[in-house]
């Protein structure tokens, strides 16, 4: 169970040892609240039951601005209930109101260190070997442990869609959370739509590019990316703007996918440009 250590009320004279220098090692969280604030009790009370959810990932520091009137100007509080996050030595986020539970979560999750790390690199690390199914396994809880970390996310929809599990990979891709990764995530979404052709097996006798556009992506489905991306290049080089250039959005996904630890990614992406120009 938690530690009491990690529920602790701070002092002009104690705040820098046991907020500032304490959060090198963990986040702390300051709660400002007086004894006159009705709301200040039902948000600490919350906060008190957060922490001991945490176990640990977070200290809760408490200050009664009343008693403790030099730290609260330093602090520049000008109202209560509020709250102040510190990490590695510095303020990262702060709050002045009352926040329900749902965003007293979501503002202590900002500050929580990202848990699974090494579920992420394992997740990586199989997709490049190959070993996807073991990789969405890996990545899957990787993303429930991390609350949905973006970076997570992006790497569980390539494992889907190595695996030609376009269906939940899209769904993923058209919901995906604004991040650093969106960019990678809006280039693997038209790979996934093309995934969901209807008719994808059927010949189309009298066009002998749509056929190799559709074979392309059979390929791709069957994990045969490097046989695709020969295949679309093809078609590239007769057309460039064939099908609307969904062929080029297609060939770029499929490099996405790859990702630029596959080496052979690089002469990819240079036949590309050498076919549009």
């Amino acid at each position: 169970m938690m530690s009491p250590a990690n529920i602790i009320d701070v002092s002009l004279e104690t705040f820098d040892f046991e907020v500032v220098n304490y959060s090198a090692q963990t986040p702390v969280v300051v709660d400002l609240w007086a004894p006159w604030c009705i709301p200040c009790r039902v948000q600490s009370q919350t906060l008190a039951q957060l922490a001991g959810e945490a176990d640990g990932g977070f200290r809760l520091a408490r200050i009664d601005v009343d008693d403790q009137v030099k730290l609260a100007e330093r602090l520049k509080v000008k109202n209560v209930p509020g709250l102040k996050a510190f990490v590695d030595g510095r303020m990262i986020a702060e709050y002045t109101g009352v926040l329900s539970e749902k965003n007293l979560r979501m503002f202590v999750d900002r500050i929580m260190p990202k848990t699974g790390g090494l579920l992420l690199a394992k997740g990586k690390s199989l997709l490049l070997l190959g070993e996807y199914a073991e990789a969405e396994e890996a990545l899957e809880r990787f993303i429930i442990e991390s609350h949905g970390e973006p970076a997570g996310i992006l790497a569980y929809a390539r494992a889907l869609l190595f695996q030609g599990k376009a269906a939940p990979a899209l769904d993923i891709l058209r919901h995906f959370p604004v991040s650093a990764e969106s960019e990678a995530a809006a280039l693997l979404r038209p790979l996934a739509e093309a995934y969901l052709m209807p008719d994808l097996d059927r010949l189309i006798l009298e066009d002998s590019l749509e056929n190799a556009f559709r074979n392309a992506i059979r390929m791709a489905k069957r994990g045969k990316i490097l046989i695709a991306l020969d295949g679309l290049l093809g078609i590239l080089k007769k057309d460039k703007h064939f099908r609307g250039d969904q062929v080029r959005a297609v060939y770029l996904g499929l490099l996405e996918l790859l990702s630029d630890d596959y080496p052979e990614v690089r002469q990819y992406r240079s036949d590309l440009s050498s076919a549009l120009f």
